[in-house]
């Protein structure tokens, strides 16, 4: 059975640089950077969303275990905001790793996370997927999201 429990200070770092790698490659994959500064990007734009790692406020961050004291399968982050006089969540990331995919455990968590946003009063959770991401574009229409926009980019080359 899975389980979602808050992040471990002792896990937080592990969390940190494999998010840092991963979005880096995802924007990369996607056309929206370039490699050279992908990292560093990336680095950023995190630790501007999460300046005080675990404390900052208004986020959740909650690893995704096999069992309540069992193996960590993966991690999940949301972030409250308001719009409009609405409050609603925000997941910023979401993974489970490789060894632990195709088990349920993504499923589990996002239903326990809903719960978890229910009991904040929360109205909607919304997330944003890379185009290119079709297995959790599936996951998540299957759990009831919807597109509301789609971006779309077109490279130019210099001439």
């Amino acid at each position: 059975m899975t389980f979602l429990s808050a992040m471990r200070d002792t896990f937080y770092p592990q969390f940190f640089d494999q998010l840092v790698s991963d979005y880096a490659r995802e924007n990369v994959s996607s056309g929206r950077w370039q490699q050279e500064n992908a990292l560093i990007r990336s680095q950023g734009e995190i630790t501007r969303l999460l300046p005080q790692g675990l404390a900052t406020p208004d986020n959740y961050l909650f690893e995704i275990r096999t069992e309540a004291d069992g193996e960590t399968a993966g991690y999940i982050w949301f972030a409250v905001s308001e719009r409009q006089g609405e409050r609603s969540a925000f997941i910023y990331e979401v993974s489970v790793f490789p060894q632990f995919r195709r088990q349920g455990h993504a499923r589990a968590a996002f239903l326990q996370l809903e719960e978890k946003v229910r009991g904040l009063g929360l109205t909607s959770v919304g997330l944003n997927v890379f185009y290119k991401n079709s297995a959790a574009q599936a996951l998540y229409s299957s759990l009831g999201y919807a597109p509301t926009n789609l971006t779309m980019v077109k490279a130019l080359s210099a001439e």
